[in-house]
């Protein structure tokens, strides 16, 4: 064989080699797991703290999370409203905090629903928003490895990890029973309203209660949310 067709066939071996190897990088860099930090820079600026107010009650906190640019963001219902003798109200003044921001927000209140436990509030401002990916909690399964983002603790907002224990499951609370993902994951009062987080960085629930034990005592560790394809059905509605 002639000189130059050893080289030729040595520059298409040496050129699909290279080929290869740029779609292997190519292939591995998109199906990469992202870090837990990687999931926390997608998700912090669509996550914010909530401040409530009314003059007999005082002031309480939570998380939401901003579902559209136009200012759309989700809730707890029992983040924005209290209760007195039996009855539930809205409070007076609902406040939100950006992660890059000092100052409190004052938004609107669009819906609420206590059975739900869902609430939909609007920010109107003139600065840019970034909404949320909206993940499909029909996906999730055992295992799946989550991320809560919200207002732990009214600390301002922070990441913890954990686990789906049951994608789906009907747990009663405050003697209502709604359909949740179970998670082993820790939260705390100020999560509620906040956001969960699956591998990709998607919202897919809104973190809301944990239950107690036979004392009464808090069961830490466990954590049950509201599954995405629940709110945004009842936004959209």
């Amino acid at each position: 064989m002639k000189k130059k067709h050893w080289f030729l066939i040595l520059f298409i071996y040496v050129s699909v080699i290279s080929v290869a190897n740029l779609a292997w990088n190519i292939y591995f860099l998109a199906t990469k797991p992202l870090s837990a930090g990687g999931i926390f820079n997608i998700a912090k600026d669509s996550v914010v703290e909530i401040m409530a107010e009314t003059e007999d009650v005082g002031v309480s906190y939570g998380s939401g999370v901003i579902v559209a640019k136009n200012g759309t963001i989700v809730t707890n219902a029992h983040v924005i409203t209290y209760k007195k003798l039996g009855q539930s109200y809205p409070f007076d003044k609902i406040s939100i905090r950006l992660i890059d921001e000092q100052d409190f927000r004052e938004v609107n209140i669009v819906k609420y629903d206590l059975d739900l436990d869902i609430a939909v509030i609007k920010l109107t401002c003139n600065r840019n928003l970034k909404a949320i990916k909206i993940g499909d909690d029909s996906k999730l399964d055992y295992g799946d490895k989550v991320y809560s983002i919200g207002n732990m603790s009214n600390y301002g907002i922070s990441l913890t990890t954990g686990y789906v224990a049951i994608p789906h499951i009907d747990v009663t609370y405050n003697e209502i029973t709604r359909n949740v993902i179970q998670c082993n994951l820790t939260i705390s009062d100020g999560n509620s309203g906040g956001a969960l987080i699956d591998q990709d960085g998607k919202l897919v629930g809104i973190t809301t209660f944990r239950l107690k034990d036979q004392s009464n005592n808090i069961i830490y560790g466990i954590s049950y949310c509201i599954p995405v394809n629940t709110v945004m059905e009842y936004i959209k509605n």
